[in-house]
């Protein structure tokens, strides 16, 4: 999934990981552990692949993504912070979609290596370019657990003195062998339409992807599961932290036109967002955080 990126090694950071470059100097952590293959991008702490030896990747990333300082890579789990979307605030100021977590650079704080696992910490505190955007002192941290699952957990710390409201998502992107023969149980009896002007209506038992979808559905109470049928297996995602669940996938207009994508690259990848998407967000108080977390399995 990433053999086409060229990497060469700068830093050994451990037995099993590495900090590597491409021809551009943009810097990836990449993960060789003997039961799987992993790899995240400092810029955005950004998980862009994850498979099991011998198994399918679970993680989709686009074949034609870009990486460079400035934009977010399409794939992966970007983090959305500390709004989804575009808010009626950010889009007065113009500032960025999805927030400025997904286009920060963040460090490694912590690498903790098993025969069964490694675990992972990516930080971002409050500088004078986020808070030039969103004026408020902050630690963030991504924690990754990586076994033969893959475990995020986005934990934001409020280190100043005044509450603030957050919203975001970990922007899953699920690798699938074909869109068309998927469909999806475990979601929530109602949703809100963003093809169709956010309206609310009744959700389907078991959801079949037959063209463009873009979904905030309800928060569900038990695992979401992707049927892969080609793949021949379940992708089950569990979330936590969220108030709803986004199913995305923009199908063939969607992905023509992504200059970041395949035109068909909508054909295998679909998207569950463990994700807080309402006005209200949450409330983190001064000296408290809150942890928005997904399991994909």
């Amino acid at each position: 999934m990433i053999s086409h990126l060229r990497l060469n090694t700068t830093k050994t950071l451990s037995e099993q990981v590495s900090l590597q470059v491409d021809s551009k100097g943009f810097e990836f952590i990449i993960i060789n552990h003997p039961k799987f293959d992993a790899a995240f991008t400092l810029h955005g702490a950004h998980l862009i692949h994850f498979q099991v030896k011998q198994q399918a990747p679970l993680i989709y990333l686009s074949k034609t993504a870009l990486f460079d300082d400035k934009k977010a890579i399409r794939g992966g789990v970007p983090v959305c912070w500390p709004w989804f979307g575009n808010t009626e605030e950010s889009l007065s100021k113009k500032l960025p979609g999805h927030g400025f977590a997904r286009t920060s650079k963040w460090a490694v704080s912590i690498i903790d290596e098993t025969s069964d696992a490694i675990d992972l910490e990516f930080t971002l505190s409050a500088n004078e370019v986020t808070k030039a955007i969103w004026d408020h002192d902050f630690t963030l941290t991504l924690k990754a657990s990586l076994s033969d699952h893959v475990e995020l957990s986005l934990i934001t710390q409020n280190t100043g003195t005044d509450t603030f409201k957050y919203g975001g998502a970990l922007h899953s992107y699920l690798c699938v062998a074909d869109i068309t023969q998927c469909t999806i149980d475990g979601l929530a009896s109602t949703y809100s339409d963003s093809l169709d002007e956010g309206k609310q209506k009744n959700a389907e038992k078991t959801l079949p992807i037959d063209g463009p979808i873009d979904s905030i559905y309800a928060i569900n109470e038990g695992d979401v599961i992707v049927n892969d049928a080609n793949n021949e297996r379940k992708i089950i995602v569990t979330n936590t932290g969220n108030d709803s669940v986004v199913v995305w996938n923009p199908w063939i207009k969607g992905a023509i036109a992504f200059a970041d994508m395949p035109d068909d690259g909508y054909q295998t990848m679909m998207c569950i967002e463990s994700a807080i998407t309402s006005k209200q967000g949450v409330l983190v108080e001064s000296g408290q955080s809150h942890t928005l977390k997904t399991v994909i399995k």
